[in-house]
């Protein structure tokens, strides 16, 4: 089935919607552990604060993982008294205490060890009644209630969580989900800020602070790197589904990585390991909880190619299990596991410049690896592809990759986004769908993993033909390939076809983990380790974060309009007073007169320039312009024209722009490997990214990125009480992109260039009768550049002409100029010399 694009709009407004309204991931807190100044304190209520009437609640999801400190999970304060929740571990077992401070705990709740972890969430919900002077606690479905609190019908919303106004001691805990009010009212906070301070509510307004914040949702969109250890002998990895561990095996020992606890141990093997490694390629059999580990190529005549490794780790003993092999190497091939059976598969790969498409089982008994014939939907030969469980107990899914139909490598390959469903029962192949990505071009690594509701799986993907490439987090719909990006992107350096990818996913800690093994040569390899906290934020929630949030109240939004228009003119106010740098005013041009646009830029950090020579500088000052191939210029230089007023541009605008001549379906390949080298290029500069939306291209920008046509454009449009002069080093750094001449930048050229002329023709008079000739005499040449024939710049041309070199050298000048223009109008020009110059 193919890929229909009419599924993909429903779909995407369903995600577009769920990030806009999901519910927070949280606030972390920080506790005891750091410095008194540096710990976390949430005021629910910073201004403005509500006053609770007969019934109260206060829920919200709490996790605790402290063993060691007490400390006070939330307060609430009224003139009389304040209560607490605080919390403490002792005899093996946490307890959340409710108590009116200073006098007495009115209800201790105990807590099961299993409760007590990092990312294990339970739901508190907190009710006050007011009136009847009692509180009921409901944590985990048990229930708990305490009387005679000192509660007088009324209370003020005074609530902080963390450090407050009387205790400092804060427990290891994080929260989400906070609801809080009475019968009359009450406030939701999603506690999705991605930044800062503020807390906003469901709404969007800003009701609440915090000191010291750790927003979590950061977790759910940045990778964290975890683990990197270097071997000088190839290494493997798998990943241990008894334990949710990760586990890495070399030459001589086996080290294990606890995701949830952050640690890792290494223990020598109790015997040598048989097999002389070369790819390190293995599967996990968990009935055995052993791992096995084969190589198929280049094994030493007589010596085992599979081995299997108990990881009891009292008994890390190796067991030979045969010598099969096959006659090429099988790269990035697929590894199924039968567990039924208790058979493993391989599928595809790429060796002997072919790929693959051949399912192979290894036989124990014969000790050789069998060809085992499918029915149904062909596979066509591929490699790069990724597999995973499916929705159903028999059935594997296998997605993607990059091939061709014959698997001869001689014709070439392309990448192939289809998904199918492998039965190991009854060895059939069902085909699912096949998409066409419109501006995306990657391969997924070997892995895949199925979401918890069966709907979506989850796939790492990056273009595997980059050397210097990226890494993200996709979400695929298993109903018909529709897809977003759920994560930033993790920069991987793949220069070698041993380079070895894979996505698990941690029940246990509740998180993706990617694991990346760079190779420097055959032997010797790089193993990182990154963590993503599940549910992954989809890049359209990112991009939705950078902007101010949008209030439901129409007086709220006007406010908020007149404020940022407040703001703008005060940014204005002190760009008068305070010029940036390498950026100066006409007072400051009379001392230079004569400065050189091209060499002193201003600022030479996160900028790019399009006025005159074009250059580009990283966030260190490294001028990267020779990065941009003319190609990779052309594609930058459109989106961020087409960035300037927020709407971008779409992608098939940019294929019909920068490859004229070939037809649009043709341009993805090349069009996909531009954008790839782009991306690479523009990760040194700040304040810049790249993202697609709608199927538009657009740049996000933002401090400290600078370009000079869009601050020029801007200063034109907007500024009422500067002059010219503010802005006239930048203006004279030349004209549009000169050295551009593509025809799509000719509305963009004419309308500058329209703007410019105005800015700049007031403040040529200016010049002139300051008697700044020099400077008179650069404006002239800027702007007969792009107006040969401007009456009025030629008039102060030759004045300035005269005044410095004389008056024949002015009129010489002048006799240039007249014809010039009868070549090209076939006309005489009507001024004489005199009358311009007196």
């Amino acid at each position: 089935m193919r890929f229909n694009k009419v599924y993909f709009v429903p779909l995407f407004c369903t995600i577009f919607f769920q990030a806009l309204n999901a519910k927070g991931q949280g606030l972390l807190f920080k506790s005891n552990d750091s410095l008194l100044t540096k710990r976390t304190s949430f005021h629910v209520f910073s201004s403005d604060m509500p006053e609770f009437h007969h019934h109260a609640f206060i829920n919200f999801d709490l996790s605790l993982w402290d063993n060691s400190n007490l400390g006070y999970v939330f307060n609430i304060a009224d003139k009389d008294n304040s209560y607490s929740l605080s919390y403490l571990y002792n005899n093996n077992t946490g307890y959340l205490n409710f108590n009116v401070d200073s006098k007495s705990n009115k209800i201790k709740i105990p807590l099961q060890p299993a409760i007590l972890k990092k990312k294990r969430w339970m739901k508190v919900k907190i009710d006050l009644d007011l009136d009847a002077d009692n509180v009921t606690i409901n944590i985990e479905k048990k229930t708990y209630s305490a009387h005679n609190l000192g509660f007088k019908g009324q209370i003020p919303a005074n609530i902080t969580f963390g450090k407050n106004q009387l205790y400092t001691e804060v427990p290891n805990m994080a929260i989400k989900n906070l609801s809080v009010g009475d019968e009359s009212k009450s406030y939701f906070f999603p506690l999705d800020e991605w930044k800062g301070n503020d807390v906003h509510d469901k709404d969007g307004e800003i009701t609440g602070a915090v000191d010291n914040p750790v927003w979590l949702i950061n977790q759910s969109y940045f990778w964290s790197p975890v683990y990197v250890q270097t071997f000088n002998n190839v290494a493997g990895l798998n990943f241990n589904t008894l334990n949710q561990s990760l586990f890495i095996f070399s030459k001589d020992s086996l080290t294990t990585f606890d995701p949830e606890l952050n640690t890792h141990t290494s223990l020598p093997y109790k015997n040598a390991m048989p097999v002389p490694m070369v790819l390190g390629k293995s599967i996990f059999n968990p009935g055995l909880n052993k791992v096995f580990v084969y190589e198929l190529f280049d094994i030493p005549k007589g010596m085992p190619s599979v081995a299997a490794l108990s990881l009891d780790k009292n008994n890390l003993t190796w067991q030979a299990i045969g010598k099969g092999t096959r006659p090429y190497q099988l790269h990035h091939h697929n590894i199924f596991y039968d567990s039924k059976q208790d058979n493993f598969y391989l599928f595809g790969g790429y060796g002997s410049y072919k790929y693959h498409n051949d399912f192979l089982k290894y036989n124990d008994t014969l000790d050789r690896w069998e060809k085992v014939e499918f029915k149904g939907d062909l596979i066509t030969p591929r490699f790069f592809a990724a597999s995973g469980n499916s929705d159903k107990p028999d059935e594997l899914f296998l997605f993607g990759g990059y091939g061709n139909e014959s698997g001869n490598q001689i014709v070439g390959g392309k990448q192939v986004y289809d998904l199918y469903r492998i039965n190991l029962k009854d060895h059939t192949v069902k085909k699912c769908w096949e998409m066409h990505p419109a501006h995306d071009v990657f391969v997924p690594a070997n892995n895949l993993i199925l979401s918890e509701d069966k709907k979506y799986f989850y796939a790492l993907c990056y273009p595997h033909e980059v050397a210097k490439t990226e890494l993200s987090l996709y979400k695929f719909s298993v109903k018909d390939g529709s897809y977003e990006v759920v994560s930033a992107p993790i920069p991987v350096t793949s220069e070698r076809i041993e380079t070895d990818i894979n996505l698990f996913f941690n029940h246990k800690a509740g998180e993706f983990l990617c694991t990346v093994q760079e190779f420097a040569d055959r032997k010797r390899s790089t193993i990182k380790i990154y963590s993503l906290v599940s549910p992954p934020v989809s890049k359209v929630a990112y991009l939705n974060s950078l902007h101010p949030r949008s209030r439901s109240n129409t007086v709220l939004i006007y406010t908020g309009m007149s404020v940022l228009v407040v703001l703008a003119l005060g940014t204005l106010m002190v760009l008068y007073n305070k010029k940036p740098a390498g950026l100066p005013s006409g007072e400051e041009s009379k001392s230079n007169p004569t400065f050189d646009t091209t060499k002193d830029i201003g600022r030479k950090k996160s900028a790019a320039y399009l006025l005159g020579e074009f250059l580009v500088f990283d966030k260190k000052g490294n001028n990267i312009t020779h990065l941009f191939s003319p190609k990779i210029k052309q594609l930058f230089v459109l989106i961020l024209l087409f960035s300037r007023d927020g709407k971008g541009i779409g992608s098939k605008k940019i294929s019909a722009a920068l490859w004229p001549d070939k037809d649009i379906t043709k341009t993805k390949n090349i069009k996909g490997v531009t954008f790839n080298h782009l991306r690479n290029i523009i990760g040194d500069i700040e304040g810049i990214e790249l993202t697609f939306l709608n199927d538009t291209y657009l740049f996000q920008m933002s401090e400290p990125f600078f370009c000079d046509y869009s601050f020029l454009t801007n200063a034109f449009k907007d500024t009422k009480d500067q002059t010219e002069a503010d802005y006239l080093h930048i203006m004279l750094r030349g004209s549009l992109l000169r050295d551009m001449p593509d025809n799509w930048l000719d509305d963009f050229k004419y309308n500058y260039e329209a703007q410019l002329t105005a800015a700049m023709m007031p403040e040529l008079k200016r010049q002139y009768e300051l008697k700044e000739l020099k400077l008179a005499l650069e404006i002239t040449k800027l702007i007969l550049d792009m107006d040969p024939f401007n009456d009025e710049a030629l008039k102060y041309q030759l004045k300035s002409f005269s005044g410095l070199k004389g008056i024949e050298y002015a009129r010489k000048m002048y006799d240039l100029f007249v014809q010039e223009y009868k070549r090209s109008l076939g006309v005489e020009y009507p001024l004489s010399f005199e009358k311009i110059i007196h």
